[in-house]
């Protein structure tokens, strides 16, 4: 009898903790698409900084030609 409620009260409680952890493993669709998107990275022509690139077009602060996105 004694060992029936220890078992029982071990599984209760292996139970219980496989809710509470399976429970924050969720994640929204949202921030699944956000992790995949690539983003767009621009970077000089003449690669002046060597390979250094950025998150919005503008002029190259060296040679100062007009930043192209780089294709992947």
């Amino acid at each position: 009898m004694k060992k029936t409620k220890i078992l029982m009260a071990t599984g209760m409680f292996f139970l219980a903790g496989m809710m509470f952890t399976a429970c924050g493993a969720e994640t929204t669709e949202a921030e699944v698409q956000e992790q995949t998107a690539e983003k767009t990275v621009y970077q000089c022509p003449m690669d002046c900084e060597d390979g250094k690139t950025y998150d919005e077009p503008g002029q190259c602060p060296v040679c100062e030609m007009d930043i192209k996105e780089v294709k992947s």
